[in-house]
């Protein structure tokens, strides 16, 4: 499907630019601070972007918000070669950031009213995951993945001309989406406290490999072993209950940063990679299923974990740049265990089970 291909090329495109940010600012003359500064801006924007067009999703037709996100992305992430200072960097990182949420709440649910599978789709993002970090292993240079996370999202654009509009009911919610928010309170506010930590975690993370002494190449190689497992394990996950699936991504994310504390080495991140790979696989997947089943305004539910997501790297950003300021790496990793279990603790306590809803009318199947 020409969906799956959009995925994969975006999710590539993001994360070849994104994964040497930390270093590259730093070679700006950035604090870890301003670091953290710089990848809280991206997340800002992305917050914001989510919830603007999750709920316009829901409302409008989903080809153009897609071709939109895309084209706009090819430009700003551009624009990053021209990026001189840690202020200049914050400004471009804020404009990817919206730019790259524009599009993923209206593909969701494009897949969702095509009857596909949420976690077939997800794991081509975790492949492109994978081929993004592979190539930012083999070439290195920031500035050529800049041009070359542009190169793909034209690609992308130009496969996204090829979709057809696919038929979904006008949902008219409420703008702010209270409604919806409170009704999914215990799985937004339980990933937005895991992933808080991740992206504490995230944030050191590079860095920390690189003063254990991996090179550039090995940093995307590590990286890359998270997605390519991603892709094998999102693809199986359909079947098996939602709750289970967030529970398990919960605690599974707990070991693998109590890996990362424990690593005497690089080479020894890489069981960790193992266990995060699966929990994120699991967590995604299961929280993104269980908001599409249950509520009636699907593009709105999974824009606002899309928000919840970026805004707990907001959080997690500024604290990693904190904690890396004032104290270290391994209580970085500390921090990223403790709110793994925490967000476990406040889902498996919290979460009530509500109705599924909106199943797909027959006749509505419509291919690209």
């Amino acid at each position: 499907m020409k969906i799956n291909t959009i995925q994969f090329l975006a999710s590539s495109s993001h994360t070849m630019s994104h994964l040497f940010i930390p270093i590259f600012a730093k070679s700006l003359g950035a604090s870890f601070l301003e670091v953290g500064i710089i990848t809280a801006a991206f997340g800002a924007a992305s917050f914001l972007s989510s919830f603007i067009f999750g709920k316009a999703a829901d409302i409008n037709r989903l080809r153009p918000i897609v071709l939109a996100g895309l084209i706009m992305s090819a430009l700003s992430f551009f624009l990053q070669i021209f990026a001189y200072d840690a202020v200049s960097l914050t400004l471009i990182r804020a404009l990817a950031g919206f730019s790259m949420s524009i599009y993923p709440a209206a593909l969701i649910v494009y897949i969702y009213y095509q009857k596909g599978s949420i976690g077939k789709f997800s794991s081509y993002g975790s492949l492109g995951w994978m081929a993004g970090f592979l190539l930012a292993a083999f070439v290195e240079d920031v500035q050529y993945l800049f041009m070359l996370s542009s190169l793909f999202y034209c690609v992308a654009f130009v496969t996204a001309l090829g979709l057809k509009d696919v038929q979904k009911p006008s949902v008219n919610v409420s703008y702010f989406s209270v409604e919806t928010f409170v009704n999914n309170s215990p799985t937004y506010i339980s990933v937005f406290i895991r992933h808080a930590g991740a992206g504490a975690v995230w944030i050191a993370l590079p860095l920390y490999l690189a003063e254990m002494g991996a090179s550039s190449f090995w940093i995307g190689i590590i990286f890359a072993i998270n997605p390519f497992i991603q892709f094998l394990v999102m693809r199986r996950l359909d079947s098996l209950r939602n709750e289970w699936l967030v529970k398990w991504g919960f605690i599974l994310t707990g070991m693998a940063f109590m890996v990362y504390f424990l690593a005497p080495g690089f080479v020894f991140m890489v069981p960790g990679m193992l266990l995060i790979a699966f929990g994120w696989s699991f967590l995604f997947v299961g929280a993104n299923q269980l908001l599409v089943q249950r509520n009636r305004e699907k593009a709105t539910a999974s824009g606002i974990l899309n928000s919840v997501i970026a805004a707990a790297s907001i959080a997690g950003s500024v604290a990693g740049g904190l904690i890396l300021e004032f104290s270290g790496y391994k209580e970085t990793m500390i921090f990223g265990v403790v709110c793994a279990f925490v967000g476990m603790f406040i889902f498996k306590s919290k979460d009530v089970p509500l109705e599924v809803v909106g199943k797909l009318p027959s006749g509505m199947l419509l291919k690209d």
